[in-house]
């Protein structure tokens, strides 16, 4: 079994392909919706600054062991480091040594994914993290034979007594840039453009596209998927959407966002939001703010969950009522827009955590096709 011990925690991650759907570029679908089942999570950094060794409470966590698989390597700044991040602030907060925690890399065939689960399993670890929805399947014929370990994935459709998705509901972030979208665009064209044609992509920019619609009924919207997620053809798309009407691009491609955030600061009039990372220095006068998922929070739910007995082995949804969800305004700009803009956005979150507002995951985005929410 590869460990890879310590992992430094980068201080800023670029947070890329974060939803439940897809891992290191692969694709699988999940759910992600708002209501989840786990008590409001610490946020990571909130987590780091536990007292070690209190777990929150005054069990005795030197016995346990958790780990994660990754498609790719935990550094890349991305999806894989989340993972790697996850299980650090689980580290963090229930004061782990290194030995209690491991990180196996790219893990890219069924076959090994089921070497190492079973491997792990048998050794007694109490968690195996599977950082993307492919590794349901790999998972799922471990757990059969080991009930005493929990199996978990960040994605994919599998359920057991001992194994679950955990689903980040980047949907709701979505939906609040959308309602601004809807009321700042003169155009009423928006532009959406997805990294991949899979959940972690998708639903985000179904999320944008209905807030958008729920307070502007004239909006059009363009969606254009990439063939690779490279700044690029990122930058490209965002000036064909542009010069086809769109003022407000929403892009959620990786490393290609910073390639449309450009091409949106060279266009006049043009404003986009940041998905998944902090993009506002990228054009500070024209992102209105960045929807951020907080992944190491998620972990710390799902393994609170699993310490406290609450973990059911059903789909787990974390998303703004669980505080794993957020919108971040740009602050500057904010203080421009006309207060109705702003009171819109922020009542949005509010009903969202309320669970007054019903946004599509990816099952039922699965069931439809995102372009029939477009």
């Amino acid at each position: 079994m590869k460990k890879l011990l310590p992992l430094l925690l980068s201080g800023a991650m670029v947070l890329g392909m974060s939803a439940c759907g897809g891992g290191g570029g692969a694709a699988s679908p999940t759910p992600s919706s708002a209501g989840g089942e786990a008590d409001p999570a610490p946020s990571s950094a909130q987590a780091s600054q536990a007292p070690e060794g209190t777990g929150g409470g005054s069990a005795d966590y030197s016995d346990i062991k958790i780990a994660v698989m990754l498609s790719g390597p935990p550094t890349d700044g991305g999806y894989c480091q989340q993972g790697a991040d996850g299980v650090r602030a689980i580290q963090a907060k229930y004061g782990l040594d290194d030995s209690q925690v491991s990180i196996i890399d790219s893990i890219t065939t069924a076959d090994a994914a089921k070497a190492e689960a079973e491997e792990m399993a048998a050794d007694g670890y109490k968690v195996v993290f599977g950082q993307g929805g492919e590794f349901a399947e790999y998972f799922k014929e471990v757990a059969q034979d080991y009930p005493d370990t929990w199996f978990v994935t960040n994605g994919g459709s599998v359920t057991a007594p001992n194994q679950f998705p955990m689903c980040m509901s980047t949907e709701e972030g979505g939906y609040v840039c959308g309602v601004i979208a809807g009321m700042m665009t003169k155009s009423n064209t928006i532009g959406i453009i997805p990294g991949g044609d899979w959940p972690s992509f998708t639903k985000p920019g179904v999320g944008f596209a209905l807030g958008a619609k729920s307070v502007n009924e004239n909006i059009t919207v363009k969606n254009t998927v990439l063939s690779a997620t490279n700044a690029n053809e990122a930058y490209e798309t965002a000036l064909n959407q542009i010069q086809s009407g769109a003022d407000i691009i929403f892009p959620n491609a990786n490393e290609g966002t910073a390639g449309a955030i450009k091409a949106v600061s060279e266009s006049e009039g043009v404003y986009a939001f940041g998905v998944f990372g902090d993009y506002i220095s990228g054009a500070p006068n024209q992102v209105f703010g960045n929807t951020m998922p907080d992944a190491p929070g998620a972990y710390v739910a799902v393994f609170d969950a699993i310490m406290e007995g609450r973990a059911t082995g059903e789909i787990m949804f974390l998303g703004m009522a669980e505080g794993i969800i957020s919108f971040e305004w740009n602050e500057e700009l904010k203080a421009t827009l006309p207060e109705d803009v702003v009171a819109a956005a922020e009542q949005a979150i509010e009903d969202i955590k309320a669970g007054k507002i019903d946004i599509p995951n990816e099952y039922e985005i699965g069931e439809k096709g995102a372009d029939s929410f477009f």
